[in-house]
């Protein structure tokens, strides 16, 4: 069995995975070979779902359908959050 940790940060996330039987844990590569993953998130126009440096890359042309730092809305309810900050 393999553990896995995330750590979901306000600028980037890092995943590392370690077996039951004593491995060292070890941060795992994302899609692009990086061990950090900007915490970014977006959705295009036709619905597809962008994450981490693709996510960021695309801000700046879509910038109402993409999300940072959304670790500061865990566990609010939505009427918490405020819509107009970055």
């Amino acid at each position: 069995m393999i553990n896995v940790g995330i750590d979901l940060g306000n600028t980037n996330s890092v995943v590392a995975g370690a077996k039951m039987d004593g491995w060292k844990p070890k941060i795992l590569p994302n899609a692009e070979g990086q061990t950090t993953t900007p915490s970014v998130v977006a959705y295009t126009q036709n619905g597809d779902i962008l994450v981490g440096q693709t996510a960021k890359t695309q801000a700046s042309m879509n910038p109402d359908n993409t999300f940072y730092s959304v670790k500061r809305f865990i566990g609010r309810k939505m009427s918490e959050v405020d819509h107009a900050s970055p």
